[in-house]
């Protein structure tokens, strides 16, 4: 195959790569006479190389605290898909194309001013989530809710928009619960095979009618869940997971249908709202899958999870 280059410049410059000799750039340097320019391809143009700037110094981040926002918005969609650190990089890049006077931490590694009250687990929905933004200058709340709702994902809406003072407590310190909407499916309680015995056996699932509002009123009148918590340094402790239980209620319930394997469930909507506190005091929605096996004594699986809303408290 003839690409147009000499063969003997070739062989020339395969010795200087052997060499790791520095080859100087024909576009700035002039022809390195490699045989490929001609009336055919065309003649080589050696341009002038653009100038070094100037060093300016490290980039000196903007730390003034001037307005503060707080911004209610939902995570709806695709965007369930998103984790919470993808999330803060998200906000991250909506404020610079939004040229939101965002202000930033000191330290070494500065970060934009932007904390999100609770993070959501990954692939849950929500219409509730608050997220305080910090600015350098002072602008119209309408102006700043305007550019951000301009440039974020449609998954993304912003419901409420409010100034707070600078000194008032963070979002994240104010949280004291959130309410979920819940879908669990009752597939059938545990129960041993009599026809298998010996040592392969296993246990197999037997249908039974699901009374929902029974195990809700259950739920509610029962003083005591105990689990067992294990903390990130390994210690375990029981918790009463009916303590961070503060209202739930039965929403809706669709007859039983048979799912795969001929087995039949029966489905449920439930509202909850649990303590959901920064401190590690929370009640997720397994905690109450938990609780709803320990009354029915059935196997409950855990079908879509939405988030309603973070409540705060300002007492």
């Amino acid at each position: 195959m003839d690409t147009g280059i000499d063969k003997n410049w070739l062989k020339l410059d395969l010795q200087k790569a052997l060499e790791a000799a520095t080859v100087p750039d024909c576009s700035f340097e002039g022809c390195s006479r490699c045989g490929v320019c001609g009336t055919d391809f065309g003649h080589n143009v050696v341009v002038d190389a653009l100038p070094i700037p100037a060093f300016a110094g490290e980039f000196v981040p903007n730390t003034e605290r001037k307005q503060r926002f707080r911004v209610w918005f939902g995570k709806v969609g695709d965007m369930a898909l998103v984790g919470h650190l993808d999330l803060l990089r998200l906000f991250d890049r909506v404020v610079r194309r939004a040229d939101l006077p965002i202000s930033f931490t000191g330290g070494f590694h500065p970060n934009p001013r932007i904390s999100v009250a609770n993070a959501l687990p990954l692939g849950v929905t929500s219409t509730g989530e608050i997220a305080d933004f910090e600015l350098t200058e002072s602008i119209d709340l309408d102006v700043f809710r305007e550019k951000l709702a301009a440039t974020l994902p449609e998954n993304i809406p912003i419901y409420r928009v409010e100034s707070i003072d600078l000194k008032a407590p963070s979002a994240s310190q104010l949280l004291e619960a959130a309410e979920y909407m819940i879908t669990v499916a009752a597939t059938g309680s545990l129960a041993e095979n009599p026809e298998l015995e010996g040592e392969n056996s296993a246990p197999v699932c037997v249908a039974a009618d699901a009374n929902w509002e029974a195990w809700v009123r259950t739920i509610v009148q029962t003083e005591a869940f105990w689990r067992v918590h294990t903390t990130k340094s390994g210690k375990t402790q029981d918790v009463n997971l009916r303590d961070r239980l503060h209202k739930l209620e039965l929403v809706e319930q669709q007859p039983e249908t048979s799912a795969n394997g001929g087995k039949s469930e029966s489905i449920a909507v439930l509202r909850y709202t649990g303590s959901c506190r920064s401190d590690g005091n929370l009640l997720k929605p397994e905690h109450l899958v938990f609780m709803l096996e320990q009354v029915s004594q059935q196997e409950i699986q855990l079908v879509q999870v939405q988030r309603s809303q973070l409540i705060l408290s300002y007492g």
